[in-house]
């Protein structure tokens, strides 16, 4: 009997014409593996692609979570990307064994779940919830500003705004409140301000602020010096008690101050594809009265737009100094044209690399090397003072 059983169970898990997948534009929905809670088919490939309103992004929350086990997930599998599928910088995870992912919140409105399945070993599957929640806003830059949504004039109800901020993980985040008016309730269960030292609010809670209870002018989070991870602060407006809680992968630094007097760096996951929707900066600082020489051995970036002929999609530029003012910019350069090698007036330059939703490639590598100058040679190489040889060596 119990022969028989397994051997039926088996033959009508290999029976072909399963549908799976489609495309879901309600504002939440539940997907689950074909046949779940059985176990699920052979030789499949399922693919949804969930849709929300423009403005919005999906929190994806796994209930349920057993696949067959590999070590790289070679066998059966889910895949979750940050966008369309296919694309391999909108790649979030790939996840396989019984450990359930994370929750996942798309940084836009487009969100895309891939279920894959081989032909021997079958499990119960997975099931899983989405729903649509308010933009989810990625910070990246030395410094910015952030402020509730349509202020100075009042926020609308139901508004479900999340930051999260990324700096190196040598550094911290300082807040500076400059104003601060929301409804007044106690214990702040209705309109809010909450603040994380982390990017989920399973981090260290710096503090829930409404009404009267105010937050403290300015907020540090902690310096973290040895730590792998990068260091963010999620911060939280909340209405109506409406919150999520957002996951987003840790692609790598992307903040640098370089200050030795020669170095590399390179794109996040570089030779790799590097991530979407990034906004990355290298700033380079010396002594005073040092030059920069910059090099850029290797550029693969999404090309050019064929329409105007610019980089109006991923793009690496650089500026002569710290800042990003129009007369400091030295140049914009994409898909793989490699710009020249440039001398910096001062001790500073400033690289930025930036990345939309779409397409990704695998970056970009670079060089420099820092001293004083006494004279520019044929072929415009530094003559520094000192110069061993085998800092030249290192960049040719």
């Amino acid at each position: 009997h119990v022969f028989f059983t397994a051997v039926s169970e088996r033959v009508h898990l290999i029976l072909s014409g399963v549908k799976c997948g489609g495309i879901l534009s309600a504002p939440s929905g539940n997907i689950s593996s074909p046949n779940f809670p059985g176990l699920y088919p052979y030789n499949i490939h399922c693919s949804w692609l969930i849709v929300v309103p423009e403005g919005s992004s999906v929190l994806l929350t796994f209930h349920h979570f057993e696949l067959e086990y590999h070590a790289s997930c070679a066998y059966d599998h889910v895949k979750i990307y940050n966008g369309v599928a296919g694309d391999e910088g909108n790649l979030l995870g790939t996840f396989c064994g019984d450990a359930a992912p994370p929750a996942f919140t798309s940084s836009w409105n487009v969100m895309s779940v891939i279920f894959r399945s081989d032909r021997h070993v079958a499990h119960r599957g997975f099931s899983l919830s989405y729903r649509k929640v308010g933009p989810l806003c990625v910070l990246t830059g030395l410094s910015g500003v952030i402020s509730s949504p349509g202020y100075p004039a009042e926020y609308s109800n139901d508004a479900d705004c999340t930051w999260l901020i990324h700096v190196s993980n040598s550094s911290a985040v300082t807040l500076l409140f400059l104003d601060f008016q929301m409804e007044n309730n106690e214990g702040c269960h209705f309109d809010y301000v909450a603040l994380f030292d982390g990017p989920t609010v399973a981090h260290r809670h710096l503090g829930t602020y409404c009404g009267a209870n105010k937050p403290p002018a300015t907020i540090t989070t902690a310096r973290k010096k040895t730590s792998p991870e990068r260091q963010n602060i999620l911060s939280q407006v909340c209405v109506k008690n409406y919150c999520f809680v957002p996951h987003l992968p840790q692609p790598g630094e992307c903040q640098q101050v370089l200050s030795d007097v020669c170095g590399n760096f390179s794109s996040p996951n570089f030779p790799q594809i590097y991530p979407n929707n990034i906004n990355c900066h290298w700033s380079i600082s010396l002594a005073a009265g040092y030059r920069i020489k910059l090099f850029f051995p290797v550029v693969d970036l999404e090309g050019r737009n064929s329409l105007t002929d610019a980089c109006d999609y991923d793009w690496v530029a650089v500026y002569d100094g710290d800042g990003q003012a129009a007369d400091a910019l030295l140049g914009r350069w994409c898909g793989a044209d490699r710009p020249p090698s440039f001398l910096s007036r001062g001790n500073k330059m400033l690289v930025v690399l930036s990345t939309d939703r779409d397409e990704a490639h695998g970056g970009f590598a670079a060089s420099y090397l820092g001293g004083k100058v006494n004279w520019l040679l044929l072929g415009g190489i530094l003559n520094m003072v000192p110069f061993p040889f085998k800092m030249i060596s290192k960049v040719f």
